[in-house]
């Protein structure tokens, strides 16, 4: 049996504690540890372009989960 079936028990249990769409967000974040682990463990150099797709994907995982303000009340 692989580690594979803990992960999911993981991920639906996020999904049940926070729904769906908030539970999404985590698989954004893949490739940047793909891409951390490379250089952490394999030596793997860093480019600008993996630099900047960092940034991608934190600038919109930061705008999936940012809760929307309620619109200000016009008298």
């Amino acid at each position: 049996m692989s580690p594979g079936w803990f992960a999911y028990l993981l991920y639906f249990r996020l999904i049940a504690d926070v729904g769906p769409a908030r539970a999404l967000t985590v698989t954004f974040l893949i490739p940047l540890f793909g891409v951390l682990w490379g250089v952490l463990f394999l030596g793997e150099p860093v480019a600008i372009g993996m630099l900047s797709g960092g940034a991608l994907i934190l600038a919109g995982t930061w705008l999936a989960l940012r809760t929307a303000r309620p619109a200000p009340r016009t008298a």
